[in-house]
């Protein structure tokens, strides 16, 4: 048995995402999942949840597979990273993004929550560049589809939760920064 489920879960991320970089700046990929993790666990979440949210990519940008992080970390945290990741990313932009928006309507609060943090750190991302270089260098697509992605992602955290948790509450804050 894992000793440090979170612990373990930064070791595991690490070596699957070695070598990968942020789409917006040279800074390795790591950082995304590690600020996920940070965000849930200063917000009180589970060592499940916040093991997820740590290896919420992995699945999704790496060859590890949805069995591999069940074998390591139990179905549960495998629950959490299924519910937080994109079907085939050979599929067309908006149908991955329409999946998440269905997706997450009836998904648990944690699978909710690591979406919220997921969706924050990108919001949070674009909101610097934005700063520094100006929207049109930022959104690489139509400023309205970001948008609609983002707030129906928002819409669909807070389907059948408490919209005032307090990652939800961040959440809404960064959107209506971003898209004011």
């Amino acid at each position: 048995m894992i000793k440090d489920k979170i612990e373990y879960a930064i070791y595991y991320a690490t070596k699957a995402h070695k070598g990968q970089k942020r789409k917006m700046e040279d800074i390795d990929m790591i950082f995304h999942p590690f600020t996920v993790g940070m965000i849930l666990q200063r917000n009180g979440c589970d060592e499940d949840t916040v093991a997820a949210g740590i290896l919420h990519d992995v699945v999704e940008d790496t060859p590890h597979s949805f069995e591999d992080i069940e074998k390591e970390f139990g179905k549960i945290v495998r629950d959490y990273v299924y519910d937080a990741s994109e079907p085939d990313k050979s599929l067309p932009w908006k149908d991955r993004k329409i999946h998440t928006i269905e997706h997450i309507k009836n998904c648990p609060l944690n699978s909710k929550l690591i979406v919220a943090c997921d969706k924050i750190n990108n919001l949070e991302d674009i909101l610097s560049h934005i700063e520094k270089y100006g929207m049109d260098e930022v959104i690489n697509r139509n400023l309205e589809e970001q948008k609609w992605y983002y707030t129906s992602v928002y819409e669909s955290c807070i389907m059948n939760a408490d919209e005032n948790h307090p990652i939800f509450l961040r959440y809404k804050n960064i959107l209506s920064e971003v898209f004011k």
